[in-house]
């Protein structure tokens, strides 16, 4: 199983941090958004899908995916025909309007320092995990179980 970026909703104050993080890792570009639904923030990226419809219908198959499961434009071979955006369905990618190429999150794989995507890394209240999701289950059940021994509540 491959390391993804995980959002706990229940930790992010809105402070986007990480959309100015991530600039920062791309000379000035965030390759991700906030979106508001309500009253809540929720920093948007790509999933990184295994069967990621957006590189399946590049016509000039400038979307790969990696070894690790990454999907990583290539801006050399896009063309910005936008049949990307038509696809995903959770709307990330965006076509740039002056490069006329797509943008999208790449998990930050070109950092070498090992500390994995920079949105998670300056994110202070650690509302964003990079890990597997089995990682991220482990730590739930072992907060719920830790929780449920501290109030002696054995009934679930």
């Amino acid at each position: 199983m491959a390391k993804r970026v995980y959002f706990l909703p229940n930790v992010c104050a809105g402070c986007e941090e990480c959309l100015e993080a991530c600039a920062r890792e791309h000379q000035g570009e965030s390759m991700d958004y906030v979106e508001m639904v309500g009253l809540y923030p929720v920093p948007m990226r790509c999933f990184h899908c295994a069967d990621a419809p957006c590189a399946q219908i590049c016509p000039t198959k400038a979307i790969q995916i990696n070894e690790d499961g990454v999907v990583l434009p290539n801006p050399d071979k896009c063309i910005g025909c936008g049949s990307c955006l038509l696809v995903c369905p959770f709307g990330i990618p965006k076509v740039d309007p002056v490069k006329r190429t797509m943008k999208k999150c790449d998990l930050c794989v070109h950092r070498a320092d090992g500390k994995g995507p920079a949105c998670v890394q300056n994110c202070t209240l650690k509302a964003l995990r990079y890990c597997e999701a089995e990682e991220l289950e482990t730590a739930k059940r072992s907060k719920a179980a830790a929780k449920l021994h501290k109030t002696g509540d054995a009934a679930l």
